[in-house]
């Protein structure tokens, strides 16, 4: 299964490539930003802001992916915290950071909300299939990432993180 890592800088109009330790952060154009996500993640796309995309830079600079950042933690349903709203029909996944990347994946979330002027950055790990307009109400950077490090962060819901 493939799967994207996009972050919503809301408010910032311009914002410049880079790379936090061993995490590259890719602007989006507008055309292929948000609107790759208008039919699934309404909510979301209805923000204005910078869209970015995170990837490690793999052997060359030319190649880049998500795949060796995070991955998809297998558990059994039971222990996954579905939203109250969904059941476990779904095919919710928990989303995983690898250790390796743990550091710089915190140090770029920090780095990104403290780039937008509303101090308010949405997370989306996307899950190519069951896409829905699945939105988290807002939360802590804090918040966010004790829940990732309790494994409670599912792929396919739109994280509002604002401090």
């Amino acid at each position: 299964m493939s799967f994207d890592l996009e972050i919503l800088v809301e408010g910032r109009k311009r914002l410049k490539p880079s790379v936090i330790e061993n995490i590259r952060i890719e602007v989006n154009s507008q055309s292929g930003g948000r609107h790759r996500y208008e039919s699934t993640f309404t909510y979301m796309t209805e923000r204005r802001g910078s869209w970015c995309s995170l990837f490690e830079t793999a052997l060359s600079e030319r190649c880049f992916s998500a795949y060796n950042i995070a991955k998809i933690k297998s558990m059994p349903k039971s222990e996954i915290d579905y939203p109250f709203w969904e059941d476990d029909r779904c095919g919710m996944f928990v989303l995983n950071i690898r250790p390796e990347y743990q550091h710089s994946f915190k140090n770029v979330m920090i780095h990104l909300q403290t780039a937008s002027p509303k101090k308010r950055i949405m997370f989306l790990p996307r899950l190519q299939g069951s896409e829905h307009n699945n939105v988290c109400g807002v939360i802590t950077l804090d918040k966010f990432f004790e829940l990732l490090d309790n494994d409670k962060i599912l792929f396919n819901i739109a994280y509002i993180i604002q401090n």
